[in-house]
C-alpha cells in the first residue's frame, strides 16, 4: 500500500510541471536567424529575470514532511501549478520571439509530400 503512494504521489509531481523557461532557452538554435533579433533578445532577458522559486518549493516540501508526511510535498506541488501559467506564457513568448517556425510548419509539408 505505501509503495503505491510514494508512487502515485511521485507521478503526481512528475506530471505536473511545466517545462523551466530556462531550459527552454538552452534548447533554442543559436544559428536561427530569429536568435538574434530584438524581440528573441527582450524574451531571453525576461527568462533571465523569472524567479520560479525552486529553492521555496524544497524548503516548504522538506519542513512540511517533517510535520505530516506528504503535507509538504503536496504544498510544494501546489505552489509549482500556481507557477505553470506563467512558465507555460513565457515559453511561448520565447518560442515566437526566437525561433523562425515555432509550430514547425516547414517540416511538416516536407513530410507530408
Amino acid at each position: 500500500m505505501r509503495r503505491f503512494l510514494i508512487l502515485g504521489v511521485t507521478a503526481l509531481i512528475a506530471t505536473g510541471c511545466a517545462t523551466s523557461p530556462r531550459q527552454t532557452v538552452k534548447t533554442l538554435d543559436k544559428r536561427d536567424p530569429e536568435y538574434a533579433s530584438r524581440d528573441c533578445r527582450q524574451a531571453r532577458r525576461a527568462v533571465g529575470r523569472y524567479d520560479d522559486n525552486k529553492d521555496g518549493r524544497a524548503v516548504i516540501a522538506i519542513a512540511g514532511n517533517l510535520v505530516i508526511p506528504f503535507a509538504g510535498s503536496a504544498a510544494a506541488l501546489a505552489m509549482s501549478k500556481m507557477k505553470d501559467d506563467e512558465r507555460v506564457a513565457l515559453n511561448e513568448r520565447v518560442r515566437k520571439a526566437c525561433v523562425s517556425d515555432p509550430l514547425g510548419k516547414r517540416r511538416s509539408r516536407v513530410a507530408s509530400r
